[in-house]
Order: C-alpha cells, then structure tokens, then sequence
C-alpha cells in the first residue's frame, strides 16, 4: 500500500509517497482502508517543526479522514470488518497518521461514519466542527439562543466557516473576519451576519459600529500573536477571547490594560486535550454534531480535493491561505 510519511523538517516538498505493508491492527487498534483525508494546519506545523511534538522519523502525517474497517486488534468491541467509520484527531500525532491507502488508529479515535454523508463530507467534519463546537461553547461560554455576538477571525478556514454554522445554529449574531475583501461577500453568503477585511478597515471601529458601541461577547480566534491587542479592543466588557491557532507564529502579547478595564478573559483550547480527553464533553460535542449533520444544519465546506499523489500540492495550497473550507485528498482504492 501507498502512505505519505516525511524524513526531515521543511515544507511540503519533505513529503514522501512511500510503498509500504499494510499495518496488522495492534491491541485496542483498527486498519481502515481510507477513502477520504481531511487535511489540517496542525500537520502543516507538524512537518514543519512548529508544532506543539517534535516528529520522530520517519514520521507519519495526517489527524482525520474516512474509510472501511479493513482488520480489527484485541479488546476491539462495537466494531466490524466492513463498517463505515470517520478517524478523529484524538491521536498523538507522532504515534499515528492517517494520509495513506491502509493506516492503523486507536478504537477511541474511532466513530460510525453517519449515514447520511459520503466519505469527502466524513473526513471534513470532525477537526472543524469539534473545535469550533468546544471552543465557543465550553470555553467561550456560548449559549443556546442567548443572542450573544460572536467574532470569528479567518472565517473562511475549514475551522472558521464551521465556527459560522455552530454560532448561527446556536442563535448568535457572527462577525466574519477576513484579511482582505475578497472574501467578505463569500462569508456573508456563508451565514455571517456582518464581514470585517483586516488589513483595510478597523476591527475596533468597525465593531464597535456594529454593536452600538457595546463591542462582541465571543471571538474564536486562530491568528493569535499581536492581533490579540486588536480583538482586545473590540471586545465587551466582561467578554472572552478563545484562541485555537498560532497563524501569525509571533509571540502572543497579554494586553493587560484592556483586559483590566473591561475584564476581559482569554481562554485557550486544544481539540484533543481539551475536548476529546474529556468524555462527558467529547458526548456533548459529538451528538450535538451528528444531530446537526442529520438536520442538515451543518453541511461541511469542502474548497479542493485532491489526489494521495498530490499530497505536496495539498499542502502548498493550504500554505497560500487561498482556500475557502476544507482540503481533502482521496484515494481510490
């Protein structure tokens, strides 16, 4: 079988399509035979070494996709040769990656694929919703229908336009924020309430604009580093700023002055240690998510798709922040 791996740190020019044997299913694991690969920022950090694990050649990539069930380990219950099934994030990813024909999982990163989707939407859901579900609701405190202002900050990311349908589902005002203007009229079309274009207008005035001078309750934010001063002054009083990314890669300041004045928290969350670990909230997320797909309230966006042999220029598109939803790559097998 064929599977991505990389030897040494760089772009994505260190991905390497190996011939490989198909992995035997340990204690506690499955093989699955994929059919669909989400691809995320977190492996792009990953290959590049700036992520949160330093990766031990050769290195496996890839934190969710979709597939069969092709073997079965020890101890594995509830599960059958042949079923459907999604791979979520919930791995270490220097143990585990799942861009490849056949690649080994752990039974708790495992879930029924819903019927009701295909194998693309499968492998698009559980990275973007899941951080966008746990990071407004449990970190943010986002509420059901409170009418609460939310700001979502490079909304047109896989992660963000998810961000836009659980806050719309969930009764919220959304402000889409993009770099520039050539996406402010896609995330309107996408559900956002309003649109702000970064580098061209003022985030605080624009906001404040919005509000009534009452600035948001909630931002969901990837960006970090100095843009967390801007957010800052565009929030509420008493409001939280969630950050779930480091796109900007500079140090992250604490604008202290503002946080002071207006009691501002900042919170910070990680899918997998802060939301799929924790099993009463990996339940909510994970039902309150297949409720959605089921009602059709949450549809996956899905931007390109590409072939395993095109896995480089996966992640170079990625890298050019041109996209517009997911990345996948699929493979025919």
């Amino acid at each position: 079988m064929k599977a991505i791996r990389f030897n040494a740190i760089g772009g994505p020019e260190v991905l390497e399509l190996q011939e490989l044997d198909i992995p035997n299913a340990k204690e506690n694991e499955i093989i699955v035979q994929v059919k669909a690969c989400g691809i995320n920022r977190a492996e792009l950090l990953f290959f590049q070494g700036q992520y949160l694990f330093q990766p031990e050649f050769p290195a496996k990539v890839g934190l969710e996709a979709s597939g069969i069930i092709h073997a079965i380990g020890k101890n594995v219950e509830d599960y059958e040769v042949g079923q459907e099934v999604c791979l979520t994030p919930n791995v270490m990813p220097t143990e585990y990656g799942f861009i490849g024909e056949y690649v080994a999982a752990p039974i708790e990163a495992v879930i029924p694929k819903p019927e009701n989707i295909g194998f693309e939407e499968a492998a698009a859901v559980w990275m973007s919703y899941a951080t966008a579900y746990g990071g407004l609701v449990f970190r943010g405190g986002l509420q059901d229908n409170a009418g609460q202002i939310v700001l979502i900050s490079a909304a047109s990311s896989s992660v963000g336009l998810s961000a836009i349908q659980v806050a719309k589902n969930l009764g919220a005002i959304v402000i889409a924020t993009t770099r520039t203007t050539d996406k402010k009229d896609y995330l309107l079309e996408q559900g956002a309430d309003y649109a702000i274009a970064t580098q061209e207008e003022n985030l605080a005035e624009r906001v404040m604009e919005i509000t009534g001078g009452k600035g948001f309750d909630i931002a969901f934010d990837p960006v970090a580093g100095t843009f967390v001063n801007e957010l800052a002054e565009a929030a509420a009083n008493e409001s939280t700023i969630v950050i779930y990314g480091i796109l900007s890669l500079e140090d992250t300041p604490l604008p202290l002055f503002p946080l002071l004045i207006k009691g501002i928290r900042i919170e910070a969350v990680h899918l997998v240690f802060h939301i799929l670990q924790h099993p009463e909230r990996f339940a909510q997320t994970r039902d309150h998510i297949l409720k959605g797909l089921a009602e059709g309230k949450y549809q996956p966006v899905i931007d390109r798709i590409f072939s395993l042999e095109e896995a480089k220029d996966a992640f170079s598109y990625m890298e050019s922040n041109k996209q517009k939803g997911k990345i996948l790559i699929t493979i025919n097998n």
